[in-house]
């Protein structure tokens, strides 16, 4: 393994390595281990492009907009859920009334599994909601550096 600073030649091939890695949300380890870069140089990188971001005007309100209107569709995702449960329900029920019992528990199976969704999409609104915005984040970074 080369040791010492890049090359301007050698910085452009590695920010062209890593950069579809950053994108995407993978982190500086994974992305060092993947590519074969050193991590410190991979973490040089990634923190300089967060910096960048971080400083875009408008990226704070972003941010905020970005999660308002994820909870919002989460929101209408857990209405759906409700009303197709409500929608099961009833057929189910008149599956039980009718004696038809392989009905009624394809209909219990699929109210089960319509839980286990809401249970999801109620999860992943929580974690959304407790989960600082940017400007929380880079506030906390700020006061503890």
């Amino acid at each position: 393994m080369k040791r010492g600073h890049p090359t301007t030649f050698e910085q452009e091939n590695i920010i062209r390595d890593i950069m579809p890695y950053y994108q995407k949300g993978i982190s500086a380890r994974a992305t060092a281990n993947h590519t074969g870069h050193n991590i410190k140089t991979v973490l040089k990188y990634f923190k300089q492009w967060d910096k960048n971001i971080t400083e875009q005007e408008d990226f704070i309100q972003r941010t905020k907009t970005t999660k308002e209107k994820a909870i919002s569709s989460i929101d209408d995702e857990i209405i759906s859920l409700n009303n197709h449960e409500k929608e099961i329900d009833i057929v189910r029920k008149r599956a039980y009334q009718s004696g038809n019992v392989l009905h009624f528990e394809k209909m219990s199976r699929l109210s089960l599994k319509l839980s286990d969704q809401k249970l999801k999409a109620v999860a992943a609104k929580t974690n959304l909601i407790n989960t600082p915005t940017a400007d929380i984040i880079i506030k906390m970074e700020r006061d503890n550096g």
